[in-house]
């Protein structure tokens, strides 16, 4: 095999797996422990601070909408600085926002304000987009399986947050002692971004810890080449907008985040309308999110072995009927079981969804395509939380919200089953 340790570049063991530890726990503690905390804490502070449903959800459609218009911020930084020191940031503000949501918020409006604003650009800064930017560094054999690894930290945070948070909040009859937790998880990522090393070129290895020049050359590692398309055209902006892939690929992702907006907002609350205790309610969310943890890896290799149209399809078609279950089941037990499904389908997605653009449009391309198509998009998905409550408020159920959602999921498996590899200029 020819590997970096036989060229002689480097004599430190190969460094990509200790970046994936490091970001699944900052992913644990961010995402966790903070972003799907959300959605135990939320409604404990509608039902303390007395808010409307539409009005106090507005602090989340604020948040997604400031995560889309900060994400070119995010973009600029990963290029400039690299992606340890982008998170390094991102955890600041996070911590900082976290503070003041503990300390500051008497009114709807300084909740609307902290969490929309302070909180949303932190999202940006720490999200999904960093870690995945370095495992498409550091990987490319591996690279969804890795970035399925990386993202399940995420949700193993979440799913332990859910009932961790609730008891708490029982426990100190208070919602702070809740983003207190948060922000002690967040002290601790940011002791382990200390630890990033950006890019295997920065120590002098290769990614997958195989040398492509060695590699040509050696029979052994044939085996180790890509089975899904990557590309090999150095795309342009210029290009890729001219692709129709690209607006698939936008479709899809529009769907199943706009549902899952919804759902993190709106689940606890529709649950607990229906008859079922905090506790529950909590529990069963908490499913959704280990749902969609425990599917990550598996997708992240389903991608690396299989076309990335069929793949994508599988889990838009789980998420769907996850939510169908979600919206008209009854009992705890059948709605862990529609949870967990919808929870599934979702984490696939999480990590399908970059793998596809990364693959087809390469590493370079990856921070731009994000930086410049999250502003466009994610106000839209946006809209889910603070549509959902308004429909509420009006109807007084969730009905039409649910309806809308499984709409957007169908033409998500409308795009998936058309989208293929984009042809390389001429």
């Amino acid at each position: 095999m020819a590997t970096t340790a036989q060229t002689g570049h480097s004599p430190r063991k190969f460094y990509g797996w200790t970046n994936v530890s490091l970001f699944f726990f900052i992913q644990f503690a961010a995402s966790g422990f903070v972003y799907f905390a959300y959605s135990v804490v939320f409604p404990v502070m509608v039902e303390t601070m007395d808010w409307n449903r539409g009005t106090a959800s507005l602090a989340q459609t604020v948040a997604l909408i400031m995560l889309g218009l900060a994400y070119p911020l995010t973009g600029y930084l990963l290029n400039r600085y690299g992606v340890r020191q982008t998170v390094t940031i991102g955890l600041l503000v996070m911590l900082s926002g976290l503070m003041l949501l503990v300390f500051a918020v008497t009114e709807i409006w300084q909740w609307i304000m902290i969490w929309g604003g302070v909180m949303g650009l932190s999202f940006a800064l720490t999200g999904p987009i960093c870690s995945q930017t370095a495992m498409i560094s550091w990987f490319s054999i591996k690279r969804s399986t890795t970035i399925g690894i990386v993202m399940t930290g995420g949700a193993l945070g979440g799913a332990l947050a859910q009932p961790a948070l609730s008891t708490m909040m029982d426990q100190y009859d208070s919602w702070r002692a809740a983003w207190l937790i948060a922000g002690a998880m967040v002290i601790i990522g940011l002791i382990a971004t200390r630890f990033i090393i950006n890019r295997p070129q920065d120590i002098g290895q290769f990614p997958d810890n195989v040398d492509p020049g060695l590699a040509a050359q050696d029979p052994l590692a044939r085996n180790l080449r890509p089975r899904t398309h990557r590309t090999g055209h150095d795309w342009t902006m210029k290009q890729i907008v001219r692709t129709p892939t690209l607006y698939l690929v936008m479709l899809i992702t529009l769907g199943y985040l706009g549902t899952f907006f919804f759902l993190l907002n709106h689940g606890i609350l529709h649950l607990t309308d229906n008859g079922l205790s905090s506790l529950e309610a909590a529990s069963i969310l908490g499913l959704a999110i280990l749902g969609s943890g425990l599917a990550r890896i598996p997708a992240g290799w389903l991608g690396d072995q299989f076309e990335l149209r069929w793949t994508v399809f599988g889990f838009i078609a789980l998420m769907a009927f996850g939510m169908t279950g979600f919206w008209l089941g009854h009992g705890v037990i059948l709605l862990s079981i529609m949870g967990m499904l919808f929870g599934a389908g979702y984490g696939g997605l999480l990590v399908l969804g970059p793998v596809v653009t990364g693959n087809y449009y390469g590493e370079r391309a990856f921070p731009i395509i994000n930086s410049v198509l999250a502003p466009v998009m994610l106000p839209f998905a946006a809209a889910a939380p603070a549509g959902a409550g308004y429909i509420f408020e009006a109807t007084g159920s969730y009905d039409i919200a649910f309806a809308i959602a499984i709409g957007l999921l169908v033409a998500g498996l409308i795009g998936a089953f058309l989208m293929k590899p984009p042809l390389a200029p001429a």
